[in-house]
């Protein structure tokens, strides 16, 4: 029997072939997502109820995803520039009004109030994020915990339905599944410092970087070179690594049995993608 999956639950809500003909969309939050509703699933409040949460979450979180691909950049755009430009703002606010239209239909009042304050929360948290990063203050960490924070807010409030051994260890779990998904992007797009907040290679160099040469490399996005001097990609993997081992140890809990066998596919692909990634850094020394 194939497996459950909420990208799969998502997709008939997002296709529409005007979107992906003239924009491309971002890709599903797929590790929080199968997370989420496997804690929903494992819990008896929301047992029923897994799927459509699921679904939902991941409506919103696409929506908000998508926003986020939105060209800011001033000057002259293309036709097909702005097309694209356009439908990614009609999309991101599309996928958003199908999660208000699916938990109204279902009487889930709720959550909706739960998930738009959390909509609200996350965009809080990237003016903030984006204010610190372009004043050129942030740290490393400062940065990283940041990503954490707005790629998990949006499923954070869920705790209120966990049932326990499981609503005791979400926080921690939901922090570390995220960490690894944000690292594996960063790691991805290691060499792409666009946007306000840029990258976390930019700013693990931003902060260690002394000489005037160095620097104005750093300045116009050119530091493949300062990568490859500072071993940027092995800091990273350390962190990939810590994320994957910390997301072992808290589904080891003797009382977590069947959520450990719902999360079996999710974390194979977690060790698949960390063993692409290790055997990368191998081959590059």
């Amino acid at each position: 029997m194939k497996k459950y999956s909420v990208a799969d639950a998502a997709d008939p809500y997002v296709s529409y072939d005007m979107i992906h003909a003239h924009t491309e969309l971002p890709s599903y939050s797929e590790p929080r997502l199968q997370l989420l509703y496997a804690v929903l699933a494992q819990s008896k409040e929301t047992r029923e109820r897994s799927e459509l949460f699921s679904l939902v979450t991941a409506l919103v979180q696409l929506g908000m995803d998508t926003h986020d691909l939105v060209d800011t950049e001033t000057g002259q755009r293309t036709e097909i520039q702005m097309r694209s430009r356009q439908l990614k703002i009609l999309a991101g606010d599309f996928f958003s009004a199908r999660f208000y239209q699916l938990l109204a239909a279902k009487g889930e009042i709720e959550l909706v109030a739960i998930l738009s304050k959390a909509v609200a929360d996350v965009n809080r948290l990237k003016i903030s994020f984006y204010t610190t990063a372009e004043n050129a203050s942030l740290t490393t960490e400062q940065y990283l915990m940041n990503r954490i924070s707005l790629k998990s807010e949006m499923f954070a409030p869920f705790h209120k339905y966990l049932s326990q051994p499981i609503a005791k260890v979400w926080k921690e779990l939901l922090q570390q599944v995220t960490a690894f998904e944000v690292m594996l992007d960063e790691l991805k797009n290691i060499f792409d410092a666009g946007g306000y907040a840029r990258s976390f290679a930019y700013w693990n160099l931003h902060n260690i970087v002394t000489s005037t040469e160095e620097k104005k490399m750093l300045q116009q996005n050119s530091y493949k070179l300062l990568v490859d001097k500072y071993q940027v990609r092995r800091h990273m993997l350390d962190y990939l690594h810590t994320a994957y081992e910390a997301v072992l140890r808290i589904l080891e809990t003797e009382q977590l049995v069947e959520l450990k066998a719902e999360l079996a596919h999710t974390v194979e692909e977690m060790k698949n993608q960390l063993g692409n990634f290790s055997m990368k850094e191998v081959e590059a020394q």
